[in-house]
């Protein structure tokens, strides 16, 4: 029913609509009139509420009401066309942003030290909190994960978890954006595995050229990641236990270049992106991460650095650690590890892996945690 033409379809931003006008360019099925292009504009703008529906139920309400809108007011082979590419389209094959599986708590005795320590440190209110599903500071799970580092003692843990909320009102890691740490964003270091078409791609980038200083122009034009929605076509990875993966490339990692505030901003924003990567398991509780740590390139004084990471794990996400797993470690590092190691606490340090020298990369690492009993939820 349609005519090729050659006119350049509008540039277009968003997940959604950029997958439809890729497959409508490539494919060469280019609508040429205004009127089919105000359709697909129409869905991006709704394509980005329905971003924001947790629930299956409420996509699919959503996803009925637009087709049937479009129906009404365009002919039916447009609207039959747009129902596949919206189907084949990831941004409606999986969830952006997931609710992480609360664990079901029925011990008494935790039970008991949870609501003691609500008595002491009353929940924040959830525009202070921030999202109700994803990393929640008003709900039993949150008080719980740092109950169970404090030996389930409210008093010992009164002062950590008023610290830490305190720290949320001042970052408020749910409203972080890569726009909010940009240098830190263009390094490529913190990199959030996915699969599909086109994951491998930031894997095989030139690093010689990206650590040149006579390409900064181009590395200011490079696109911030990890972004914040899964690109187009793709799904975030995870371990086989479910836990969300990132990949660390010490190499490439330039933490001076930042501020100490950007520092702590970019380290908020991708632990917080990670736990909006965990697969929304119903059966089985995942509410820890996994990190995977390329400790090629590594230099002394990236310590200082490395202890503010350290810090915030520890002091503001406790129960979060899955999976630290450390490869390609320099010959030196033994003694290294004697200076980092007491800066951990023993529920993160039992999370450290060191793999053996033949697993020198991401997939073989991936491979490696895959073949070991992994803790996922917090009991």
């Amino acid at each position: 029913h349609f005519r090729c033409t050659s006119t350049t379809p509008p540039r277009s931003s968003g997940g959604g609509c950029c997958a439809l006008t890729a497959i409508w360019w490539h494919g060469r099925i280019i609508v040429g009139s205004q009127r089919h292009w105000t359709i697909i504009v129409v869905i991006k703008m709704m394509s980005q509420q329905l971003r924001r529906h947790r629930s299956s139920s409420l996509r699919t309400s959503s996803f009925s009401m637009i087709y049937n809108h479009l129906l009404r007011t365009s002919t039916s082979y447009c609207c039959h066309l747009l129902l596949i590419l919206l189907i084949i389209s990831s941004s409606f094959l999986h969830n952006d942003i997931v609710a992480n599986a609360s664990p079901t708590i029925k011990d008494k005795h935790h039970l008991t030290a949870i609501a003691e320590l609500k008595r002491l440190v009353p929940p924040p209110t959830k525009q202070i909190g921030g999202s109700s599903e994803v990393d929640a500071i008003n709900d039993d799970a949150y008080y719980a994960r740092f109950l169970s580092v404090n030996e389930w003692d409210p008093i010992k843990t009164e002062s950590s978890i008023r610290q830490s909320i305190e720290w949320r009102k001042r970052v408020q890691p749910h409203k972080l954006r890569p726009r909010h740490c940009p240098m830190l964003c263009r390094q490529y270091a913190w990199l959030a595995l996915t699969t599909g078409p086109g994951s491998k791609m930031i894997l095989n980038d030139n690093d010689e050229q990206l650590q040149d200083d006579d390409t900064k122009k181009n590395k200011k034009q490079s696109p911030l990641d990890p972004p914040y929605n899964c690109p187009p076509l793709q799904s975030w990875r995870t371990t086989k236990h479910g836990l969300p993966i990132t990949y660390f490339r010490c190499w490439k990692w330039k933490p001076e270049l930042a501020s100490s505030k950007e520092s702590e901003t970019h380290l908020a924003y991708h632990i917080h992106h990670l736990l909006r990567r965990i697969p929304n398991n119903r059966k089985k509780d995942v509410s820890r991460i996994c990190v995977i740590f390329d400790m090629r390139g590594f230099e002394t004084y990236m310590l200082p650095h490395i202890h503010k990471c350290i810090n915030i794990l520890r002091c503001q996400y406790p129960g979060r650690a899955g999976a630290m797993c450390f490869i390609n470690v320099p010959i030196y590092f033994t003694t290294v590890w004697k200076i980092i190691s007491p800066w951990l606490d023993d529920e993160i340090r039992s999370k450290v892996f060191f793999a053996e020298r033949g697993v020198d990369d991401v997939e073989k690492a991936v491979g490696f945690l895959n073949g070991r009993k992994l803790k996922t939820g917090l009991f």
